[in-house]
């Protein structure tokens, strides 16, 4: 007998095809995307673990890095610093395998183009030694060929450059770094640990071709180019034996109590040996390296949710489609029972249903996701990233914990559907008093008065409020994927078109150089503003990375004087010369410190501690940021300016004299246009998760909203009977519509809105703090969407009246 119901439950299933492959496909989808998504995460995770380490032909990643931002050690002070790190080394359990001294410097290289003239480029030059430490990587890989550079006039470019320029192995080019020009041949093309994210340092988004380079000397052709003496650095990359954990940003623990002691022991080695400030930090600290980790990080959080979310819109579905077989097949159930069938022979098929749609489902979201859905994913992230991904496959970890968590959703889902067939009681279903609902005596009321499609439209909408409010957390839930893009993107938008810098140059001054940079500026009439750039930490014990900016002058975006602006949250503009200093630090900043305005904390400023007033907090800054005045930074690090702004009128451009005496040029034109091309090559992925967010809500509204109008066909053959014309009922379905569209849209909304803001703070950290602001216009567009597609399925009630067989559908009030 049960088998009989089963078999009748899959054929009402069959014959509601188009509801039904509306399920299969949320399913699909979810597991699609959650194995796509996951793929983007382990593949970057294994990846970057496989590339760092210290295996042969790999790079071999510095444990700790001791940096000098504000001058050079010549060789002999080199030497000692590394020497007295061997003979002082003291810990225990971390043993010290190489300290290597490195020399890396801002310039430029000058890149020919088609039609003769020469591009100023933006680049950073490395000297790499032969040594062990932080090598360049050469994979075999189209994108990498030669060898490393060995001889003074020979140079390895990095491959994200060589292919934006069209550069190949044997060609010569032409670069400087603040020493006059210098010819080089290319012997490789590789990648580099400081630029697998091909960034200049602080950019969010990657460089556009042909306007950043990066390029690895040999240590005495580094030398030559910066005209400095034999063993020159200023960095020196230390190397412990095996993979010690060091604190990840993203987390309050401290995952590297070994590594923070060696920290601080090799900060007191260094501080003795040398007068400069220096800062001395682990894998964290390195640009490239944190925003990948973070990246790939915050893929692998995402991707349980993005396909648990999708699986409980289906499991929504599917629950809400198994009620109304149950109330369709409430008389065979009750003859079931009549005829002494137990309920627990009952249930099992209204578990087995989903159970077979969620199968369907995962077979082919599985299918799709490993053979499309991943590749494609990986093949965006080596389009965007330009590292290439080798010999990567999907893991069956991943497939498995996709296909578990869609299944376990949509078990759940039947659960009810099942209990409520099984406790059915034959007499009330022969009476027909399981399909009684009755609206409330205030309704009844207040509709009373109403016109009768208008008062049985809302009475008939409020009929099933569980289904009601189901439909609305779905309809939540599906625009939620629609709603995080626009919102986010919207706010990126916002965030870096607020003109907070509008220079046109900014020019990278040697060491002590920043008056010939002026010179030039007032020989062409140009205005110009000191900027001084320096590395911080909150305190002598936390080696977190703060960017210390020293401005001239403070102005804010509403009204900007200057060329670099803050958007001032809350307090005041830091006064120059204070008794203590005065600085502004960003909302990131105050978040995870817990400084407020009053406080006076003791940072530091690479190695030196100092006491500091905090007068105001910003607000916009992805990366930690620290404002103050130019004079007071300078005062305490002993330098005058690390760049140069430039706003250049028209018809005057930087030329070759300025490169020559400068370590690099940023145009703010190649800046706007590398946000450009990222945002661009985002759209075709923001369409395609936009469609999917809109097919989804798309396929729960038409699925509650074809239940609400079979429930009501005899309701609605009685009004045809009667009289009432076509349109009058086309009326009052649009009416309904409307009213579920609107309360549907406002549930989007406020669903996109929390559910960003709850991702965005889940993946918030100290390399990257990010705000949602929910503006107007996106929430018109969720809002808006909903109420359309909500609308657009009114003709489909209108054809499903005008095809309705009206005997047959008024047959049971004669019963």
């Amino acid at each position: 007998m049960s088998m009989l119901l089963t078999k009748r439950l899959m054929r009402s299933l069959w014959r509601t095809k188009l509801r039904l492959s509306a399920v299969v496909l949320m399913i699909a989808v979810g597991v699609f995307a959650g194995i796509s998504f996951g793929a983007y995460g382990t593949a970057a995770t294994t990846m970057y673990d496989d590339i760092y380490s210290d295996e042969e032909g790999r790079i071999n990643l510095a444990d700790v890095v001791v940096e000098n931002p504000g001058g050079v050690w010549n060789g002999t002070t080199s030497e000692d610093i590394c020497q007295a790190i061997r003979d002082e080394w003291t810990n225990p359990d971390l043993e010290l395998e190489f300290c290597e001294p490195r020399l890396n410097l801002e310039g430029l290289m000058f890149n020919l183009l088609d039609n003769g003239s020469e591009d100023m480029v933006h680049a950073v030059w490395y000297g790499i030694d032969e040594g062990k430490v932080d090598r360049v990587w050469m994979p075999d890989h189209d994108c990498c060929s030669g060898r490393l550079a060995a001889a003074a006039d020979e140079i390895v470019l990095d491959a994200h450059a060589a292919s934006g320029m069209g550069i190949d192995v044997g060609e010569s080019i032409s670069i400087a770094a603040g020493a006059g020009r210098m010819n080089l041949t290319v012997v490789g093309i590789g990648l580099y640990s400081n630029h697998l994210y091909f960034a200049e340092e602080g950019a969010l988004y990657p460089a556009s071709a042909g306007t950043f380079a990066t390029g690895y000397l040999s240590a005495s052709g580094m030398e030559v180019l910066a005209n400095r003496s034999t063993g020159s650095s200023n960095r020196i990359l230390i190397d412990v034996k095996g993979t010690p954990p060091y604190d990840l940003q993203s987390t309050d623990a401290v995952e590297g109590v070994e590594l923070n002691a060696v920290k601080a022991q090799i900060l007191e080695i260094v501080s003795e040996e040398s007068d400069d400030p220096v800062s001395v930090y682990d894998q964290s600290g390195i640009y490239s390296v944190e925003l990948l980790r973070a990246d790939a990080e915050g893929a692998n959080k995402m991707y349980p949710y993005v396909t648990g979310m999708i699986a409980v819109v289906a499991g929504i579905t599917i629950f809400l489609s198994l009620q109304r077989l149950i109330q369709s097949q409430a008389k065979e159930i009750a003859v079931l029972r009549t005829l002494g069938v137990p309920r627990r022979s009952i249930m099992p098929g209204y578990i087995l249903a989903p159970m077979i749609i969620g199968s369907v489902g995962v077979a082919i979201g599985t299918a799709l996701g490993v053979w499309v859905g991943a590749p494609a994913m990986l093949g965006m992230y080596e389009d965007i990233m330009g590292i290439p991904i080798i010999g990567y496959s999907v893991p069956p970890s991943l497939v498995i914990l996709n296909v578990v968590i869609v299944m376990v959703i949509v078990l759940l889902s039947g659960i009810r559907p099942a209990w409520q067939a099984a406790q059915m009681q034959p007499l009330e279903v022969m009476r027909g008093q399981h399909e009684v609902r009755l609206s409330s005596r205030r309704i009844q009321r207040w509709t009373a008065k109403m016109p009768a499609t208008v008062g049985l439209t809302i009475r008939s909408s409020i009929r099933k409020p569980v289904r009601l409010a189901f439909t609305f957390l779905a309809v939540g839930l599906s625009m939620l994927i629609l709603g995080s893009m626009l919102l986010m993107m919207g706010s990126i938008e916002d965030l870096f078109g607020t003109e907070r810098e509008t220079w046109d140059a900014r020019v990278n001054a040697p060491e002590g150089g920043e008056d010939e940079i002026i010179q030039w500026a007032q020989s062409k009439g140009v205005s110009y503003e000191l900027l001084l750039q320096y590395p911080g930490s909150p305190a002598e014990s936390d080696s977190r990375l703060l960017s210390v900016n020293g401005l001239d002058q403070f102005s804010s975006t509403d009204s900007p004087t200057g060329m670099i602006h803050v958007k001032l949250k809350e307090g005041s503009y830091p006064v120059a010369n204070a008794t203590v200093t005065q600085v502004l630090i960003d909302e990131g900043s105050s978040e995870f410190l817990g400084w407020k305005i009053g406080d006076q904390p003791t940072m530091m400023f690479g190695s030196i501690s100092k006491q500091v007033k905090v007068t105001g907090i910003t607000k916009g800054e992805i990366f930690r940021t620290v404002y103050l005045h130019r004079s007071d930074l300078s005062a305490e690090v002993g330098l005058n300016a690390t760049s140069v702004l430039l706003d250049l009128p028209n018809g005057v451009e930087v030329d070759s004299e300025l490169g020559a005496i400068s370590e690099g040029i940023t145009l703010m034109a190649d800046q706007d246009k590398a946000f450009d091309e990222i945002m661009d090559k985002q759209i075709q992925f923001l369409i395609a998760v936009e469609g999917l967010g809109i097919l989804m809500a798309f396929g729960v509204l038409f699925n509650t909203l074809v239940m609400n109008l079979a429930e009501r066909d005899s309701e609605l053959a009685t009004l045809r009977v009667l009289g009432a014309p076509i349109n009058r009922l086309g009326a009052m379905i649009f009416g309904e519509h409307l009213a579920i569209g609107v309360i549907g849209g406002i549930m989007a909304c406020i669903f996109s809105v929390l559910g960003t803001q709850m991702l965005i703070d889940s993946m918030v950290q100290w390399a990257f703090f990010f705000t949602v602001q929910a503006s107007l216009g996106s929430l018109a567009i969720i809002g808006g969407t909903v109420v359309l597609m909500s609308i657009l399925l009114t003709p489909f009630g209108m054809w499903r009246i005008k095809k309705m067989d009206l005997v047959d559908s008024v047959k049971e009030f004669s019963n």
